[in-house]
C-alpha cells in the first residue's frame, strides 16, 4: 500500500539549522564520521546509498571548488555535483569520513541533531512497538531525522534558487513535482 501524498509529513532542515550543524562543537567521538557524512550529504543531495558509497576517487578538483562524479545506484545515472562550501571541501580533501552502515548513520544523526538543538516540536510518524504500526505523534524534530532528510533539505533549500533542470539533474529526479 502506498501512502497518499496528502497524508505525508515531510521534514527538512532549513538553512539556519544547517548553519548550526556546520559549526557544531563537541561531537561525541563515535559520531564524528556520521557528522562528516551529514554535512557532505546536505551539500550534495544524494541518496544515502550513493553518499555512503563515496570514495576519494570520486573527487575531482576544480579551480573554484570540487566536483564529485558518481553513478547513482538506483537510477544508474552518471551525475556530477559541484561543491563550493569550504567546510565540506575541507572534509572531503583532508578528513574523508570512514565507511558506515546506514543503520548506525541514522541513529547517530539523531544524536547530532539533538546536540545541535534541532528540537522544534513537530508532528511525524513513529512506530508503535505494541501495535507495530506507524502513528502520528508530536515530538522534537531530531527524533524524526533520517538519512533522507539530507536529500530533501538539499532539494527544498535550493528549489527556486538554482535552475530547476540543474537541481533535477543533481538529485536524479525526472519530474519537477517530485
Amino acid at each position: 500500500f502506498k501512502q497518499k501524498s496528502s497524508d505525508r509529513i515531510i521534514h527538512f532542515l532549513n538553512p539556519e539549522e544547517i548553519k548550526v550543524l556546520k559549526y557544531l562543537e563537541r561531537i561525541p567521538s563515535e559520531c564524528v564520521d556520521s557528522y562528516k557524512w551529514l554535512l557532505i550529504g546536505l551539500s550534495i543531495g544524494q541518496r544515502v546509498s550513493d553518499l555512503l558509497g563515496l570514495k576519494p576517487e570520486n573527487l575531482r578538483k576544480a579551480t573554484n571548488g570540487l566536483y564529485i562524479d558518481i553513478m547513482q545506484q538506483k537510477t544508474k545515472k552518471a551525475v556530477t555535483i559541484g561543491v563550493a562550501d569550504p567546510v565540506v571541501i575541507s572534509l572531503l580533501e583532508n578528513e574523508f569520513p570512514k565507511v558506515l552502515s546506514q543503520v548506525s548513520f541514522n541513529k547517530q544523526i539523531k544524536v547530532i541533531c539533538k546536540i545541535a538543538g534541532i528540537s522544534e516540536v513537530v508532528r511525524g510518524f513513529k512506530n508503535n512497538p505494541k501495535t507495530r504500526r506507524k502513528e502520528v505523534v508530536e515530538g522534537p524534530k531530531y527524533i524524526f531525522v533520517t538519512s533522507h532528510i539530507m536529500r530533501r533539505s538539499f532539494a527544498s533549500n535550493y528549489y527556486g534558487k538554482i535552475e530547476t533542470p540543474l537541481l533535477m539533474n543533481i538529485t536524479g529526479h525526472t519530474k519537477e513535482s517530485t
